[in-house]
């Protein structure tokens, strides 16, 4: 999909921003939800957190997993479902 030159530099912002946040905190999960139904999840991960798994030797799944563990805050992970009343 083309963006226009104004959606560019909003896009450009928010991919900044996303860049940011991961080396701030060494991941970064952005999810969109498409109108096909379906939604999208991207994660950015830190070069420094990287290399840090790297240095670790893990495999591929557990830099995921780890990297899925620091873009959840804990309260959503383990919070107790809410009543739809």
């Amino acid at each position: 999909m083309k963006l226009d030159p104004e959606e560019q530099i909003i896009a450009a912002a928010f991919d900044q921003a996303e860049l940011d946040d991961a080396n701030e905190r060494g991941v970064a999960a952005r999810i969109e939800f498409r109108p096909e139904g379906h939604a999208k999840v991207t994660f950015t991960i830190s070069r420094e957190f990287v290399e840090t798994a790297r240095a670790l030797a893990w495999t591929t799944g557990e830099l995921v997993a780890e990297a899925i563990g620091m873009a959840i805050p804990p309260r959503i992970r383990h919070g107790s479902p809410t009543s739809p009343t």
